[in-house]
């Protein structure tokens, strides 16, 4: 599909728009009023913020819901895939190219998205409405704006910083921002989010952000901040901070831990598919076009099962993983066929664990089928945990609540808890921890890049897994802007 030229001809006039207001087609003068009439009542903004979300979730075209996105961070210990699976591989070798068909996903999906907070943003102040509900539109296109850009800044670093609808040309020659100019507006955006956001989701819908989700991402961005390549350490007290506020109000947001795996990856699609730990979610649809998810289903299946064999484990991190309840509730080791055949992972065709926390239930039906309506978890409440015990450690060693975050964690896994570790040492065996218990939900890869071990992980792979292309450098912590951006704009990628 994606290599048809009519669908490369819709998406550079997608991309086109990424620089402009959806009424650019029209007269200058007109423009501006008529759209701005429209964004001047409360549902004007609702349809605005609708569009937002919507970059997100774009099966097939742009955004999150597919396994595209977790390609891209498939250069983490814990994925893998085939050799010689083209675009996939280029992610699991380093050696990324321009164009690289999975990267434009994420990257349309995320400015189609803050194309439409800026034009809330941008008009929300002059909007007829009840003022709460106004504010707390305003408050969800600050959160929609910032997450799109934490993605664009660690997949790809300087990005264009857009922050208007109004189009100028000298756009289409605008250089990147700067690392920190980006992770900048995301700390105003993210602040801002906290500061118009209620403690409940706006008409208790799972996909929306709460002010608890605000605070757990901004303490995520400021743990990256902290590492490569900004390196600002004073940022591991400020992750501490926020991370400390979500924990201290959990209930107030509505988060927690589960007590069991059963339910955490439950993955019924029968069922609402949100628990405790959802910090926040995009919701899928199959019955609904393009917004059902297509990475829980048979994108991370065997193919003796019907599935696309896209992604499984690293074999070097499946036997590192600790024996126990959240080894069997993350992998699938064996496979039932649907003439009832069973497979254990030696006898496939990729000899490899798969992730069973990324397949849907055996117990429901749809089983075997290439999608879902399961919602795509973006953040969850044990990352914020041990992002609090991490940074904690690292500000000023750990105290009583950060080993409560590490051992509950451990404690739900069948794992002994830790006790009288150095700072330094605890802050490694949260990254561990992170790397077991966030596998596969497009962690890992993030974490080794701030922490700068790529190397030291990768030099661990098993053989019988993809090697790098070359020696990593830092170049390959980053990724190309896709090729389609690069055309239009000849600033892009000037300086891989």
């Amino acid at each position: 599909m994606k290599k048809n030229i009519l669908y490369y001809s819709m998406i550079l006039a997608a991309t086109a728009c990424l620089h402009t207001s959806c009424s650019d087609f029209l007269e200058e003068d007109t423009r501006g009023k008529v759209f701005d009439n429209v964004l001047t009542s409360q549902n004007g903004l609702e349809a605005a913020l609708t569009g937002a979300y919507r970059g997100w979730a774009n099966c097939w075209t742009y955004g999150f819901n597919n396994g595209w996105a977790t390609e891209m961070t498939i250069g983490g210990d814990d994925l893998t895939c085939p050799p010689g699976t083209g675009n996939t591989q280029e992610y699991d070798r380093y050696d990324v190219k321009n164009t690289n068909s999975s990267s434009p996903t994420v990257f349309w999906g995320c400015y189609k998205a803050i194309q439409g907070a800026n034009n809330i943003l941008e008009q929300y102040e002059n909007c007829q409405g009840d003022p709460e509900i106004v504010k707390h539109i305003a408050g969800e296109a600050h959160f929609i704006r910032a997450f799109s850009y934490y993605w664009l800044v660690r997949c790809h670093g300087e990005v264009p910083l857009i922050q208007t609808t109004a189009f100028d040309v000298a756009d289409l020659e605008k250089a990147p921002a700067s690392v920190k100019e980006v992770y900048t507006l995301i700390e105003q955006d993210l602040e801002s989010a906290a500061s118009m956001l209620s403690n409940n989701r706006r008409n208790d819908e799972a996909g929306r952000p709460n002010k608890g989700s605000a605070l757990a991402l901004l303490a995520e961005v400021y743990l990256s901040e902290a590492g490569w390549p900004l390196k600002e350490t004073a940022k591991y007290a400020m992750a501490a901070s926020k991370a400390k506020e979500v924990l201290d109000n959990r209930a107030l947001y509505g988060f927690d831990l589960e007590d069991s795996y059963e339910v955490l990856y439950d993955n019924d699609e029968t069922k609402s598919g949100i628990n405790k730990e959802d910090i926040f979610t995009i919701p899928c649809n199959l019955a609904a076009g393009n917004s059902l998810n297509a990475m829980y289903g048979f994108w991370a299946y065997p193919g003796e099962i019907g599935g696309w064999d896209v992604v499984f484990s690293e074999l070097t991190f499946y036997r590192e993983f600790p024996e126990g309840i959240r080894k069997d509730a993350t992998f699938a080791t064996s496979f039932k066929k649907e003439d009832g055949t069973v497979l254990v992972w030696q006898e496939l065709k990729n000899p490899h664990p798969y992730f069973k926390k990324l397949m849907k239930s055996e117990n429901a039906p749809n089983y075997y089928n290439y999608a879902s309506q399961i919602p795509m978890r973006m953040l969850r409440f044990s990352q914020t945990a041990l992002t609090y015990a991490e940074a904690k450690a690292r500000a000023e060693g750990p105290d009583d609540l950060a080993y409560k975050c590490l051992n509950d964690i451990r404690k739900r896994a069948g794992l002994e808890s830790y006790s009288g570790l150095s700072a330094a040492d605890f802050a490694d065996k949260c990254v561990q921890e992170r790397a077991w218990e966030l596998c596969g939900e497009r962690v890992r890869w993030f974490d080794m890049v701030r922490l700068e071990i790529v190397q030291e992980v990768v030099a661990k792979k098993d053989p019988a897994d993809n090697q790098p292309m070359h020696t990593i450098t830092e170049k390959d912590y980053t990724f190309p802007i896709p090729i389609h951006d690069e055309l239009l704009n000849s600033q892009l990628n000037a300086g891989r």
